[in-house]
């Protein structure tokens, strides 16, 4: 797995990023619900019933009423409804809006942020195998420089604590180099815990780390990139937003609400329906036959349809204080995301610079440390021959041995730096 593959499996298997999107859907999914209380709610509806009882009056009797002993009635109805004017849920919607802008914006900063620590997990790794590779050219340097020793002792050129002191050197080398290996084996198994991977997981290490060339950079410039694109910023801005419409909520239930409504369906009710007929035929038996039938109504028309409009205002008289508790609440908590906000911002702006201010170090760093490697190879090579023919001491080839080995780990960690530099840096201006 390359670092490419890495990121992406990260970005769908990381702890983080998995909840971080889980919380947006679930903001999601309240934003749609309160959308649709502002859009019409069309539904249709089917009633079937069914009833027996008595011939007594019963509960009807006070009204001179007497119900049908069988009665069945079928209505099929599409009816809709159009919230007109209704504040509190206009306000709850577009807050769910901000909530779910801000759900966006912190899983895009949880992205960022599994991206660059994958990133930093990975040339954690890259700088642990070559730390093996370095502990291995020190292994053989070492043995060749006891081999020397033993050769040089043998002709009498050298103590024999000379050869002592060789193996221990060589001895000490062996240790770093399995100590080495654990380390970077460890590294492996962080970085696939990172990505959320089996921790079996290989990766295919980069054998050249990457070293852009970032131009010169201007701070003011990505100071405005960075508060734009920053999802901190947007997510402070969000809160804010929706504190302001908490406030305007306490007084949101005392403004009107308006409401049309309306349906349109068919009712037939087979015994209404068998009596009016009853009742027809009975009015054409008691005028004659050559009664016009107009005069003796039948069964009506079986569709219907419905329209209403409703507008309801409540103004409380007294609420025992209430609704000045809810305000001064609600201004409390505008005055602390309007400071968290004015903290992000001003945050940005540090966490520019100091990018900034970090990426030229790192230059610098690789600069310096990219000429000492090579001075002290070349002195460490150098010093091997003059070992060899005696013109220097075991302790000085050795500390040649021992500056490269360090000035060899100073390049290492400056080339990661800075290429880690150059990403923190796009991290700092939200663009990662």
């Amino acid at each position: 797995m390359t670092l490419d593959q890495a990121v992406d499996f990260a970005m769908r298997h990381n702890t983080a990023v998995l909840q971080a999107r889980a919380q947006a859907m679930a903001a999601g999914s309240t934003l749609a619900h309160n959308r649709s209380l502002e859009l019409p709610d069309v539904s249709a509806n089917a009633q079937s019933v069914m009833q027996r009882q008595s011939n007594n009056s019963g509960s009807f009797a006070q009204f001179g009423l007497s119900p049908s002993a069988n009665f069945s009635q079928n209505t099929a109805q599409l009816q809709g409804s159009q919230n007109v004017l209704n504040l509190t849920t206009s306000l709850e919607a577009k807050q769910a809006k901000r909530s779910y802008d801000a759900a966006l914006e912190n899983l895009r900063l949880t992205q960022q942020q599994t991206k660059l620590a994958v990133e930093n997990a990975y040339y954690t790794l890259v700088q642990d195998a070559d730390l093996v590779t370095l502990a291995q050219y020190d292994q053989t340097y070492q043995r060749t420089l006891r081999d020397i020793a033993v050769a040089n002792y043998k002709a009498g050129k050298v103590a024999g604590i000379d050869t002592l002191k060789a193996q221990v050197q060589l001895t000490s080398s062996e240790q770093r180099l399995a100590s080495a290996q654990a380390d970077a084996d460890d590294a492996r198994e962080n970085l696939a815990q990172t990505v959320g991977a089996d921790p079996s997981q290989q990766f295919a290490l980069a054998t050249a780390l990457p070293s852009p060339n970032v131009p010169s950079l201007d701070v003011g410039s990505l100071q405005s990139i960075a508060l734009v694109q920053r999802p901190e910023v947007a997510i402070a801005q969000a809160n804010l937003d929706n504190a302001r419409a908490a406030n305007s909520l306490v007084d949101a239930p005392n403004t009107p609400i308006v409401q049309l409504a309306g349906g349109w369906g068919n009712q037939f009710s087979p015994t209404a329906n068998a009596q009016a007929i009853a009742n027809f035929n009975n009015c054409i038996a008691n005028l004659g036959i050559a009664v016009n039938p107009a005069a003796c109504p039948g069964p009506g028309a079986s569709h219907f349809f419905s329209i209403g409009l409703t507008s309801v205002w409540t103004l409380p008289l007294l609420d025992w204080g209430s609704r000045h508790a809810a305000h001064k609440s609600a201004s409390a908590a505008i005055s602390s995301t309007q400071a968290l906000l004015d903290a992000a911002r001003r945050q940005v702006r540090i966490d520019v610079e100091q990018a900034v201010r970090r990426l030229n170090v790192e230059r610098e760093n690789l600069a310096l440390a990219t000429a000492n490697a090579d001075v002290a190879q070349q002195v460490a090579q150098t010093s091997t021959v003059q070992y060899k023919v005696g013109l220097i001491s075991q302790i000085e080839v050795t500390s040649s041995e021992q500056t490269y080995l360090q000035a060899a780990k100073d390049l290492l960690v400056a080339q990661i730096g800075y290429a880690l530099a150059v990403e923190k840096l796009k991290l700092a201006t939200g663009t990662l």
